[in-house]
């Protein structure tokens, strides 16, 4: 894999944590943007922005942070990853309230979209391998009851990473873009899930099973799929499940 700069958001647990680990002890710099900073991330290649992803200001700091720490460096690849996310509300549409709502959207649809759009316009005319991928969910192609925030900010982030793929495939120094399906993975995510009654989320039941017949995989064996998935090159704006890899 190249020498890369990474950005990745939610890095303060689960995949993102876990990936930017592995990314800096094989020797890439990773600027991680999240609320809190893990104890896991004590690297001198590591460099964080405390942010609240729902707070649309903070995008122009990771812009600008992403600037400063590149020019410092020698890289032959520059990566965004849009892995923050939000899971509640967990509720049919009539109870969910308009503060969750909103504060789902913003953290797991536009905030990854205007960071996208400020982080190709800044780096446009860069002439190295950039790629733009996009931490999505086999909810965003299946529609789950209880889940409709949830489903539909991810098959929101679907359809924009097919469209800006489309957009980036013939430019002079264009973006490869990826939206990847990471499967059940053991993190908060699950854990929140598994915690629920019937009565508050219909397929709890599926969840649970998937986890007693050890189906839902461990973080690190997701991480070495991602990575795959960074160095490989697919058709831009693919959509890629990591069981596929």
């Amino acid at each position: 894999m190249e020498k890369g700069f990474y950005i990745i958001t939610g890095t303060s647990r689960g995949i993102g944590e876990t990936l930017s680990q592995n990314l800096v002890e094989n020797g890439n710099t990773v600027l991680g943007v999240s609320r809190s900073r893990s104890d896991k991330l004590n690297y001198e290649k590591y460099h964080h922005l405390f942010l609240d992803l729902s707070e649309f200001t903070g995008i122009e700091k990771i812009v600008q942070s992403t600037n400063e720490l590149f020019s410092k460096g020698s890289y032959d690849f520059l990566c965004l990853i849009n892995n923050a996310a939000v899971l509640e509300p967990i509720n049919p549409i009539e109870k969910c309230k308009a503060g969750e709502i909103e504060t789902h959207i913003k953290v797991g649809l536009i905030t990854p979209m205007i960071l996208t759009s400020e982080f190709i316009k800044t780096f446009s005319d860069l002439d190295i391998r950039k790629k733009v991928i996009f931490i999505s969910s086999g909810a965003g192609i299946k529609a789950m009851p209880d889940l409709s925030i949830y489903c539909s900010s991810k098959a929101g982030i679907n359809m924009f990473a097919q469209s800006i793929g489309r957009e980036q495939k013939n430019k002079k120094f264009g973006f490869e873009i990826l939206s990847v399906n990471p499967g059940m993975v053991e993190t908060s995510m699950q854990k929140i899930i598994r915690s629920k009654t019937k009565n508050e989320f219909e397929m709890v039941g599926l969840f649970t099973e998937a986890f007693e017949k050890g189906k839902v995989q461990e973080n690190d064996n997701v991480i070495e799929k991602i990575k795959v998935m960074i160095k490989n090159k697919y058709t831009n704006g693919q959509f890629i499940n990591c069981s596929e890899v």
